[in-house]
């Protein structure tokens, strides 16, 4: 019964080892994400109905095991260039670092643009070649409706905003431009070091049972 116990002990610590180092364990990213907004004089009934918004799981502004703050330098030009032309306007502009991990392994990152007009998330991940799944909505007809007690009903009139929804391959180093008429989105991810906060360090309250 000792021998059962103990080797029910080590399987668990194993486990949870495998847990703790499995974002340490993949490749790191800086990615840098910016939506712009395209002054393309399109009518709003072109637009589908907003009737809910995906919105990410981790912050890019977090900072733990999964996500790591990062400065916005990567693309500073490319934003210079889109806010000095007269047809476009610059609504998000941010940057993170994370590990890129499988499709079903992988967290969506929220996107909330200061302004209150971008709302949504993306999803970086990996099967084969690394992927971007974008999936985001320009509010510039109005927000979600809310009834009084704070749920939406059949019977309120939804907005008809601009939605950015693809799915693109991506590679590292490299701009990936997310086309629409209305609003659209640059990202760039580049390979950086593991974070050494992000590497987990065997737990000190879970220890080998004595013989």
């Amino acid at each position: 019964m000792k021998t059962q116990a103990q080797f029910f002990s080590l399987f668990i610590f194993f486990l949870l080892s495998m847990v703790s180092t499995s974002a340490a364990a993949q490749q790191w990213y800086k990615a840098e994400l910016v939506v712009f907004e395209r002054y393309s004089g399109a009518n709003a009934e072109h637009w589908p109905e907003m009737r809910a918004i995906n919105n990410g799981s981790l912050s890019p502004s977090a900072n733990n095991n999964l996500i790591k703050p990062a400065g916005t330098d990567l693309l500073s030009g490319v934003v210079s260039r889109l806010n000095n032309a007269s047809n476009y306007r610059v609504l998000y502009h941010q940057a993170w670092q994370q590990p890129i991990m499988s499709k079903g392994s992988a967290r969506s990152i929220q996107i909330n643009s200061s302004n209150g007009l971008v709302e949504g998330q993306i999803k970086l991940y990996r099967v084969n070649y690394l992927h971007a799944d974008i999936d985001v909505w320009f509010k510039e007809n109005g927000n979600l409706p809310v009834s009084s007690t704070g749920t939406a009903t059949e019977s309120q009139t939804y907005p008809n905003n601009p939605h950015l929804s693809q799915i693109r391959r991506i590679r590292s180093k490299n701009l990936i431009y997310f086309d629409h008429p209305r609003v659209a989105a640059i990202l760039e991810i580049v390979p950086v070091a593991t974070p050494a906060s992000a590497v987990s360090k065997t737990p000190e309250t879970y220890s080998l049972p004595e013989n």
